[in-house]
C-alpha cells in the first residue's frame, strides 16, 4: 500500500499544460475547443472550454515533497480556481456565449488519494449552490489524467508530440533482497558476471554494483508494467530489445573489447537506439530502461564476457 507521506511526488516536467492541450485538440475540431491564455485576459478559473459543457483546468505542481503534498496541493488548487468561477462570474458569462458547463475537469498528470475525488464533489456541491447562469443544475468536478485519454494519447505517442509519464519508480531497499530470495538464479548468474569483471578491475565494487543492477531491473519492469496502458510504446521498446537482443548474443561470442567498456557501452547505445526508434519515450525513462535491460541480460545469459556464459 502507498504511504503518501513517504511516497516521492514525480516531477511531471515543465510541458504538461501544453501537452494535454495537444489531446484536446485531438478530440475536437478548432471551432468546438476554446483556449483561454492567462495573459491574455484569461485566469478566470479555467483555461478554457469545449462547446459540449466542459471547463478545463490544468494542473501540474513540481515541488511537493511527496503524494500527500501533491494531494494538498490539488485540493487547494481547486479551491481557488473554483471560486473565481463566481468572482468573474459577468466576465465568463460573456466568453461562453451561452454554453452551460455541465462539468469542471482538473488535469493533473497524477493524483493519489480518494479524498480529492470526495472534495471535488463537494466542492461541486457549492458551486451550484452559487446558481450562476452558466452552471448547470447537474454541474459536476472530476479529475482527469492522460490515460482518461487513451485513443488521443495513443495517436500523440505514434507522431511523438507526447511522452508517456510514468511515475512511482521507487524501489525500496527490502525488494533487493526479496528478488535474490525469488529469484535466486538470476541473482547467482549475475554474481558470476560481476566476479568476472572484479577480475579485470580489481578495484571495482561489486557489492553496490550489483545492488545498483538489481534496483535497475527492477525500475525497468516497473516501467513495462506501466506501458501496459500504452501497447504501442509498450511493442516497439520489446521489439528494439529482441533485435538488440539478437546481436547482443554473438557480440558476446566475438567482442574482445573489456567486460566494464563493455557494459556502459552498451547501456549508452541501447539508450540511444530506444530514443531513436520509440515515439513517446522520455530520455530519462530511456536511460532507466537501458540500465535496467542491461542488468537483465547480465542475469539472464545474452550478455556475457569473454566468449561464453559463466
Amino acid at each position: 500500500m502507498i504511504d503518501p507521506d513517504r511516497t516521492p511526488a514525480a516531477d511531471p516536467g515543465d510541458a504538461f499544460e501544453e501537452y494535454f492541450w495537444g489531446l484536446l485538440r485531438r478530440r475536437y475540431s478548432p471551432a468546438d475547443l476554446v483556449y483561454i491564455p492567462a495573459e491574455m485576459g484569461g485566469d478566470c478559473g479555467i483555461e478554457g472550454f469545449s462547446t459540449d459543457g466542459i471547463a478545463y483546468q490544468a494542473y501540474a505542481d513540481r515541488d511537493s515533497a511527496n503524494l500527500r503534498h501533491r494531494t494538498d496541493k490539488q485540493k487547494q488548487k481547486l479551491y481557488r480556481d473554483t471560486e473565481k468561477l463566481k468572482k468573474n462570474a459577468v466576465k465568463l458569462e460573456s466568453m461562453l456565449d451561452g454554453v452551460v458547463l455541465q462539468s469542471y475537469f482538473l488535469l493533473v498528470p497524477e493524483y493519489h488519494a480518494s479524498e480529492l475525488i470526495e472534495y471535488a464533489a463537494k466542492r461541486a456541491g457549492i458551486i451550484r449552490g452559487y446558481n450562476l447562469s452558466f452552471i448547470s443544475s447537474n454541474f459536476s468536478i472530476r479529475l482527469k489524467t492522460p490515460h482518461d485519454y487513451p485513443a488521443e494519447f495513443q495517436a500523440a505517442l505514434q507522431d511523438d508530440t507526447a511522452k508517456v509519464l510514468i511515475h512511482d519508480l521507487e524501489i525500496p531497499n527490502d525488494y533487493i533482497s526479496e528478488f535474490e530470495g525469488n529469484k535466486p538464479a538470476l541473482a547467482q548468474t549475475l554474481d558470476g558476471k560481476l566476479e568476472q569483471l572484479k577480475e579485470q578491475i580489481m578495484s571495482v565494487n561489486i557489492a553496490p554494483l550489483r545492488n545498483k543492477l538489481i534496483r535497475a531491473f527492477l525500475v525497468k519492469q516497473k516501467i513495462m508494467d506501466s506501458l501496459t496502458s500504452w501497447p504501442a510504446t509498450w511493442e516497439a521498446i520489446e521489439l528494439q530489445r529482441q533485435l538488440r537482443q539478437e546481436h547482443l548474443e554473438l557480440e558476446s561470442e566475438l567482442d574482445p573489447t573489456p567486460s566494464n567498456q563493455r557494459i556502459l557501452g552498451l547501456i549508452k547505445e541501447y539508450e540511444k537506439e530506444l530514443l531513436t526508434n520509440v515515439g513517446g519515450i522520455r530520455p530519462g525513462d530511456a536511460q532507466r530502461l537501458a540500465m535496467g535491460q542491461v542488468g537483465e541480460w547480465l542475469m539472464r545469459c545474452p550478455l556475457s564476457f569473454g566468449g561464453g556464459d559463466v
